[in-house]
């Protein structure tokens, strides 16, 4: 609802009683009770970054930021996409 409002907002999990890497899980689950894809993308990624001051650095793939990339076969946000490739500063550290 906040989201549809025009809101940013910001989703995140209660790690480690709900574990991190459920957080795409918690925006998919939004996505199901009307959250708009992108927006709900945009809570996991660049709104928290830009809620703890460090969108500059992190939160967007845009040149001169730290970047940790995760490329999925499908959308990150549904529970059957599978990850191919974890690049960490720059090298790919996991392959599918």
């Amino acid at each position: 609802i906040l989201s549809n409002t025009g809101l940013d907002v910001s989703i995140m999990t209660d790690h480690p009683v709900i574990p991190v890497q459920y957080l795409p899980m918690c925006a998919g689950i939004a996505i199901k009770h009307g959250m708009k894809k992108e927006k709900a993308l945009e809570s996991i990624t660049i709104n928290p970054a830009r809620t703890l001051g460090v969108e500059d650095r992190v939160g967007s793939i845009e040149v001169g930021k730290d970047a940790d990339i995760v490329i999925w076969d499908n959308c990150p946000l549904e529970l059957q996409s599978n990850v191919l490739y974890t690049i960490i500063d720059g090298k790919i550290v996991y392959k599918k």
